[in-house]
């Protein structure tokens, strides 16, 4: 089963598309086979960018201060 990495990104910059600024705040990652595969991504991914944080105390997925990053099953 392939799966997706979806990546929350943290104190990005809009950028210009068709005249309009645009917010590009997560990255995903596609057709990922393994958990090797994922961290992997991430370690790519953390290279360029800033993951997100969680600040809110009552989020359903993640606690505070965790890295806002989760995985799905990908869809065909």
């Amino acid at each position: 089963m392939l799966k997706r990495l979806t990546v929350h990104l943290n104190k990005v910059k809009k950028v210009r598309q068709d005249n309009k600024p645009v917010l590009v705040n997560t990255i995903s990652v596609h057709d990922l086979r393994s958990e090797s595969d994922i961290q992997s991504a991430l370690t790519n991914i953390r290279k360029n960018h800033k993951i997100a944080k969680c600040t809110k105390p009552d989020h359903k997925i993640w606690k505070i201060g965790d890295e806002m990053w989760y995985t799905s099953n990908e869809t065909l």
